[in-house]
């Protein structure tokens, strides 16, 4: 039996089409998969020059919080240390995180406020925790104290030091007195021994 000649040309040229698709597609696939592998690996630059550069935004200034704590090294620090704040500030407002610039705030507007020592190392801890959350740790389990206790030599004279550095910031204002230059923000936070975020209050 002779198959008519619309349906032999169909069985003849149907396979062709369908490979021809088929090619087609997997062309269209390869594409569409190689742009979204080159997005992929240009966010991942993109990731990697930021942190880059928030090192290196955050080290001279972390180096130096670091010395002024450090007994040999705290007139030195002193003397440099406005040197470093306004190279920090100009760049942590274009790569700090929402927290670190504004525990930054809190911190360099302090200082026109003559604060209490223990609110001044608060707001220390403050400032190094929310960069090390920004950097290295985002969910981590440490609390102030782990900030700053290791430079200071009298630590074990001041149990009350990890209270203070542990209670709610607007409550240690309170308790020491002072009238702090600064308003609590609703920026996102994370409370000591709380790795949920959420927003700072007073």
């Amino acid at each position: 039996m002779t198959l008519p000649l619309w349906l032999q040309i169909i069985t003849l040229v149907a396979p062709a089409a369908v490979a021809i698709f088929s090619a087609v597609w997997a062309s269209k696939s390869a594409r569409r998969a190689q742009q979204a592998e080159s997005e992929s690996a240009r966010l991942r630059a993109l990731e990697e020059r930021v942190a880059e550069k928030k090192f290196e935004v955050y080290k001279p200034f972390v180096d130096a919080m670091g010395d002024m704590l450090t007994p040999t090294r705290t007139k030195n620090a002193l003397a440099d240390f406005e040197n470093v704040i306004a190279d920090f500030q100009n760049w942590v407002i274009v790569f700090g995180s929402d927290e670190v610039v504004d525990a930054f705030l809190r911190y360099r507007t302090s200082a026109n406020g003559n604060p209490p020592m223990m609110v001044t190392f608060r707001l220390m801890a403050d400032l190094l925790m929310a960069i090390r959350r920004d950097v290295a740790a985002p969910d981590t389990k440490l609390l102030g104290i782990h900030m700053i206790a290791s430079r200071l030599n009298d630590i074990a004279d001041h149990p009350e030091l990890q209270e203070n550095l542990s209670m709610p910031l607007s409550k240690l204002i309170e308790q020491e007195g002072w009238d702090a230059p600064f308003t609590f923000t609703t920026v996102p936070t994370i409370e000591p021994g709380n790795t949920a975020g959420r927003a700072r209050q007073a």
